[in-house]
């Protein structure tokens, strides 16, 4: 009984590990995934017009300050710009996104993603 016991705690255990190395990999699943479309929650005609940091200030603080607090917050650059409008919205921009102000940096790094070097949302450039 006790050998029978102490299998349930081994596979409760790796269970668990694995399902905590899942969940900490999330964050980096989204950056690095494609670009597939991820649902909003849904919003009346009038409130598809309301600037995306007004509700994210609220539903979601530590990206907002995240941005707010980076060159682009600083800059008003919005999020549109780079995640596309309420019609079009993508996790995961694409690069060409990027390419309006950072064409250079494209051709320099043609194959990279601009998240390998840059953390979302800070763009500051990772270590």
């Amino acid at each position: 009984m006790v050998k029978k016991d102490m299998v349930r705690i081994a596979i409760f255990s790796a269970a668990l590990l694995f399902l905590s190395l899942f969940l900490l990999a999330q964050p980096f699943a989204v950056f690095g995934a494609g670009h597939e479309q991820e649902q909003h929650p849904e919003l009346s005609e009038q409130e598809q017009y309301v600037d995306c940091a007004d509700c994210h200030s609220e539903a979601t603080p530590s990206v907002y300050t995240e941005w707010y607090e980076s060159v682009h917050g600083v800059a008003m650059i919005k999020c549109y710009l780079c995640h596309g409008t309420f019609e079009s919205f993508v996790v995961s921009p694409q690069r060409d996104n990027c390419a309006t102000c950072h064409a250079d940096m494209l051709e320099k790094e043609p194959d990279t993603p601009c998240y390998e070097c840059h953390i979302p949302h800070t763009f500051k450039v990772q270590e």
